[in-house]
């Protein structure tokens, strides 16, 4: 997923706002910017592509976020819900400023939310992300 329209948004000014990416929904909310980086508070993508077997890209998609967005911090899966069709993915190690969740849902959404201090992310960092985030939804 291409991120310089987001970072466009981002250096304009924009601290909360949605775009369309390569067909994919991103909304991005931030807590502060300026050109060296940004305090990320949360951060979702929505695919309009539903995969036929969900439980089985839930699966595969949890393994891609702990390991694509291991640079943030280690991640870990919390809990599988078959019945919702949802995945949560945790901090491991959550620290007294906080911690990373990320939400995954049926297969086609994932929405990554810091709670309590917001994730300082350089520029380069948040084009990680960006790429991190695009697991296969199709």
């Amino acid at each position: 997923m291409d991120s310089k329209r987001l970072l466009e948004r981002i250096e304009s000014g924009n601290l909360k706002f949605e775009e369309d990416v390569d067909g994919v929904r991103v909304q991005v909310e931030l807590e502060a910017a300026d050109t060296l980086g940004m305090l990320l508070k949360r951060f979702s993508v929505v695919s309009p592509h539903r995969p036929k077997d969900v439980a089985a890209a839930l699966r595969k998609q949890a393994a891609a976020v702990v390991e694509r967005l291991a640079f943030l911090e280690e991640l870990k899966v919390i809990e599988v819900d078959g019945i919702a069709n949802a995945v949560q993915i945790r901090s491991a190690k959550p620290s007294a400023e906080g911690f990373t969740e990320v939400i995954l849902r049926g297969g086609h959404s994932l929405s990554l939310q810091r709670h309590g201090s917001a994730l300082h992310l350089s520029r380069k960092s948040f084009e990680k992300l960006i790429q991190g985030s695009d697991v296969s939804f199709t």
